[in-house]
């Protein structure tokens, strides 16, 4: 099993570039907490919530914008000082923590609009490196270390703000975000800065499969947004208790369990792959309704949860295949924007189904999203071959 990983991780600068990477995206599982904890003894869990909603959603408008730059200039040239802003922004926000309500909404919003694409310039960069068959070894183990950020971001905040206070674990945040950033940045596979192939190539992209895998993308992270929902309302009842959240590690340690395996295989990913795997996923988050009590739970969702980062991989994996060269960051920025509108519109769908058809029942609705996820790869395989009959 371990055989594909050592020879994909010991290639030239791969391990250090998803070493540095995972430790740049710390941020995106640190902040949101961080200013929760830090706002909302001030203005309470509405207008704290608000605030982080606001830096999440400038956040998917700048990361296209960035992921542009980043395909025309180099990523040296646009990640650095974006994550050097996100750090002051960071600092300004502690600083300024007794200011007025308004203050923090900006702040919030100018920590979203320098929120780096790290995702996305790796997830383009592992084809360049390693061609097509072996990137997927990386996507599976990017799809299970994406995980960890989620795990560990949330603890160490918690750990900081206990220990000290909620501005230290808001400006830690920033500060190991720049630290990834310029570990990742500084490998030599980006000293030339931009490439010569470079350049706007947004009409080509618009014309490949981006557009189709970027709603593959919001359609599967509507059901995981919520089976999450559901799963809080599971366990806690009206409120939410610590249990759901062991509950929800052990869904993503399943899911850290099923990318190990499909990084370590070498089964070609295709289209009818991809459905394949998506399919299986949208069936593990309709399981839960069977789960009698908590613990059933837990075990249901440790098994379905397997099923999510293969299929998140191949996601990837094709992505990879249909980005026109010279706009692969934006490629895979556009379905970074697909899983952050998803993980919205899910949270606000789970939040309503539950309140009006109870939990249970709200996994059943979960699935639909990577049924239509499915709908949106099958039409696309079809139409592709439809044309290259008539061809």
């Amino acid at each position: 099993m371990l055989r594909r990983y050592r020879e994909v991780l010991s290639q030239p600068h791969v391990a250090r570039l998803m070493i540095t990477a995972m430790a740049a995206r710390l941020p995106q599982g640190m902040t949101g907490l961080a200013v929760l904890l830090l706002l909302t003894p001030r203005f309470g869990y509405g207008k704290a919530g608000v605030a982080t909603g606001l830096g999440v959603a400038v956040s998917a408008m700048s990361s296209i914008v960035l992921a542009r730059a980043i395909d025309r200039f180099g990523a040296r040239a646009v990640l650095l000082p974006s994550a050097v802003i996100y750090l002051a922004g960071a600092c300004l926000l502690a600083a300024l923590s007794g200011s007025p309500y308004a203050v923090q909404l900006v702040v919030c919003g100018l920590i979203g609009l320098a929120s780096a694409p790290i995702s996305s310039v790796s997830r383009g960069l592992w084809p360049e490196l390693l061609g097509v068959d072996r990137a997927q070894v990386l996507y599976g183990l990017e799809a299970t270390a994406q995980e960890l950020v989620f795990i560990v971001g949330p603890a160490g905040v918690a750990l900081v703000a206990g220990l000290a206070n909620a501005k230290i674990a808001l400006v830690l945040s920033g500060a190991l975000g720049l630290a990834g950033v310029i570990g990742f940045v500084s490998a030599p596979v980006f000293g030339h800065g931009a490439r010569a192939d470079r350049g706007p190539r947004h009409a080509g992209l618009w014309r490949s499969r981006v557009g189709a895998y970027a709603v593959v993308g919001v359609c599967l992270t509507v059901g995981f947004s919520m089976t999450e929902i559901a799963t809080v309302a599971f366990v806690g009842g009206q409120h939410a208790t610590t249990a759901s959240g062991v509950v929800l590690a052990v869904w993503s340690a399943g899911s850290m369990l099923g990318g190990l395996v499909f990084g370590a295989g070498s089964a070609a990913v295709t289209d009818r792959a991809l459905e394949i795997s998506v399919a299986i996923a949208g069936v593990g988050l309709v399981l839960p309704v069977v789960a009698p009590e908590r613990v059933a739970l837990g075990v249901i969702l440790f098994a379905s949860g397997a099923a999510i980062a293969p299929a998140l991989a191949r996601l990837y994996t094709q992505m990879g295949t249909a980005a026109p060269v010279g706009a692969t960051t934006e490629a895979f920025g556009w379905l970074s924007v697909g899983f952050q509108v998803g993980s919205s519109l899910g949270a606000a769908l789970g939040g309503v189904a539950v309140d009006a058809i109870g939990a249970r029942a709200t996994f059943a609705v979960a699935g639909s999203g990577a049924l239509i996820a499915v709908l949106v790869v099958r039409t696309g395989r079809a139409s592709r071959e439809l044309r290259r009959v008539a061809s």
